[in-house]
């Protein structure tokens, strides 16, 4: 039997933690931080013990490195486990598990306990039962699209997307960010911004689990070929990263986007996109429920102790 492991993971902290596991099994590991680079790993290096890879890579998706070792492997020997945040997709890849050779799918936040003893199991031959069949997916958001209304422009927002433009030398980007419990803002660089409801079938996996989300080459990806974005021809290569409130809860996104091609950037580029997307978090202020009515209950209060010859100001 081989006696590496190669682990895939575009986190760093995290692909380091799963190698302490494979370590500790016993196996060489052997690091990839995109997909591209697990493959050609595999090219060079031959059928691995164990592969632990996420499901969402740069540059080459997780399942096209799946398909690439069942297809271009030898044998079946290779023992998988798979992790992603987004429920969505843990869900879809059980459904492959006999397919794709995947013997266990996890959470991403998994404990390091849980992988190491999911990896025990399977190098030992024994059957693991599916973690996904009792896990509950999300009900989809009860706030419709359509209800939604877009606030004025903020040059703040198309400062940022103009500059993760320049920074990751994409064709595309785009930020759909809540300002309050009706009104979003919204920019965009090389998309047209008033097509931005395409991007919520991607967006609410990233909104969801607030979390990045890449999907290099969404023409050849299982569960995302058939999305509302992909279907039109406005997004081949997507990448996602959600824009967060103060108490940690999505309330947008920032994504960088390829209409034709694949989406190349890898772990630094994702990144930079999650640190912009952070960044417009602080420098925008969410008005949530109550904070707005406080703002719209000042106005009235400024408006009604005027005098009657004074203009009113606007109400929005």
């Amino acid at each position: 039997m081989s006696r590496f492991a190669l682990v895939a993971e575009p986190d760093p902290s995290l692909s380091a933690a799963q190698v302490a596991v494979v370590d500790a099994l016993g196996l060489i590991p052997l690091v990839a931080h995109d997909g591209e680079r697990a493959i050609w790993l595999l090219r060079r290096f031959g059928t691995p013990a164990l592969l632990v890879t996420s499901l969402s890579l740069p540059v080459v998706d997780g399942f096209e490195v799946l398909d690439w070792l069942r297809t271009k492997g030898t044998t079946r020997a290779t023992k998988v486990i798979v992790t992603s945040p987004f429920s969505e997709l843990r869900a879809f890849a059980s459904a492959l598990r006999s397919h794709l050779g995947i013997g266990v799918v996890l959470p991403r936040d998994a404990s390091i306990d849980v992988l190491r003893a999911a990896a025990q199991d399977l190098l030992a031959g024994d059957e693991h039962d599916d973690p996904v069949a009792v896990e509950s997916l999300p009900t989809p958001p009860s706030v419709s699209v359509r209800s939604l209304r877009e606030a004025p422009t903020d040059p703040r927002l198309g400062w940022f997307v103009r500059s993760i433009a320049d920074e990751l030398r994409c064709t595309s980007t785009a930020a759909v960010v809540a300002v309050d419990e009706g009104r979003v803002l919204v920019s965009a660089v090389g998309f047209e911004s008033a097509k931005w409801p395409h991007l919520v079938g991607l967006g609410r996996h990233v909104l969801g689990a607030a979390q990045t989300l890449v999907v290099a080459d969404a023409f050849a990806h299982p569960f995302f070929q058939g999305d509302v974005a992909v279907a039109a021809g406005s997004v081949r290569g997507f990448a996602g990263a959600p824009v967060l409130d103060g108490s940690g809860r999505a309330r947008g996104m920032l994504c960088v986007i390829e209409p034709k091609s694949r989406l190349r950037i890898g772990t630094e580029g994702l990144a930079r996109l999650a640190e912009r997307a952070r960044q417009i978090g602080t420098a925008i202020p969410y008005l949530g429920v109550g904070a707005n009515r406080i703002v719209r209950a000042s106005r009235r209060h400024i408006r009604d102790s005027m005098p009657d010859s004074a203009p009113a100001s606007s109400q929005r």
